[in-house]
């Protein structure tokens, strides 16, 4: 069995920087109908010129969080397999990522040991603009935080249309 370091150096293989390109492919499974919804939503990202899935992720409700998770069938909040969370705002143009860690004062226990466990840390922020009428492409933005807190911006080129 693997120590809390052990899993945590893991764990920050599959949320780490990279400086790369990188082309993926999202596929969503939606549940079967119910009564009134068909939610939980299952998600899988696949990595281009790669066999094996990479990342999975659930959204048990049209306005609630993404679980990520490295195992396709483990969405425990604080489990194993569990990566970060992806948390949207009310009208679900903003979405911010946070590690696996726990939220801070979620342990009452004041008898354990500081560093432990590793706390929440947010990860980055993805944030576009909406457009009801479908007149112009949206702006998209995403903030990117690195290991010592800084924050790294990175917004969307503008498309370039036919003249």
């Amino acid at each position: 069995m693997p120590t809390a370091l052990e899993e945590q150096a893991a764990k920050n293989m599959f949320i780490g920087f990279n400086n790369m390109h990188n082309l993926t492919k999202v596929n969503r499974m939606k549940s079967e109908m119910g009564l009134l919804s068909d939610y939980p939503h299952f998600y899988s990202l696949k990595m281009e010129g790669k066999e094996n899935i990479s990342l999975f992720g659930r959204r048990a409700s049209e306005n609630g969080e993404f679980l990520i998770s490295s195992h396709d069938k483990d969405f425990t909040v604080y489990g194993r397999n569990y990566l970060c969370t992806v948390v949207p705002n009310f009208l679900g143009t903003r979405f911010e990522i946070y590690n696996f860690g726990l939220e801070p004062g979620y342990l009452l226990n004041k008898d354990i040991p500081k560093d432990l466990l590793p706390l929440r840390k947010r990860l980055g922020t993805i944030e576009y603009d909406s457009n009801f009428f479908a007149e112009k492409p949206r702006s998209f933005r995403v903030t990117v935080t690195d290991e010592t807190g800084a924050d790294r911006f990175h917004e969307n080129l503008p498309p370039k249309f036919n003249e």
